[in-house]
């Protein structure tokens, strides 16, 4: 059973613990994200009273359990960042996690072209869009999206391509994905 629970999605791994109470689903998926939590927590590791690992991680658990059962979770990754720091830093330890405008953005984009790559048509009319778009973009903003999507280059071949280490591939195509979610959901918003 653990090896098919790893095999699914973070969506997947949080309907099972909500709808089936699965507590090993639910460890499936902290345990994906263990090494965030841990990155997230080792400048707070002992910083004065309350901060040795014994006391922060199950704290972090424990909120991050009592949240999954019932917060709308977009990403894991970001809901998990987000509780491992108010946890560390004690102060808004009872704040909900809310995604940001720009991850909530660049998600409904990257679902609309998922949902694309089925349908032609749809293909069609999200490429004529966003090519539009890209008036109003910078010249590498466009050449990422355009290889990342358009063409389907890999982060290695954009990295070798430009010269450019894939960790700053990665960061420029985030940015302009999110440039380019911002702009589509103005122009959404505008119609």
């Amino acid at each position: 059973m653990l090896q098919q629970l790893t095999n699914l999605s973070d969506k997947e791994l949080i309907s099972r613990t909500r709808k089936l109470k699965d507590q090993e689903a639910e460890g499936v998926l902290l345990e994906r994200y263990s090494h965030l939590l841990v990155a997230i927590s080792m400048p707070y590791l002992n910083n004065g009273p309350g901060t040795s690992p014994e006391e922060i991680f199950p704290a972090i658990l424990q909120r991050l359990s009592g949240s999954l059962k019932t917060q709308t979770i977009p990403k894991a990754n970001e809901w998990i960042h987000y509780n491992a720091k108010a946890q560390n830093n004690q102060s808004d330890s009872h704040i909900p996690f809310f995604p940001s405008t720009e991850s909530r953005e660049v998600q409904q984009v990257e679902s609309r072209i998922e949902k694309a790559t089925n349908n032609l048509l749809e293909q069609q009319q999200l490429v004529s869009e966003m090519l539009k778009l890209f008036a109003k973009m910078e010249t590498e903003e466009k050449y990422f999206l355009q290889q990342f999507y358009i063409d389907q280059k890999s982060f290695a071949e954009l990295a070798a391509a430009k010269k450019y280490p894939i960790e700053k591939v990665r960061l420029k195509l985030r940015l302009a994905k999110q440039k380019l979610a911002s702009l589509m959901m103005t122009q959404t918003d505008g119609k």
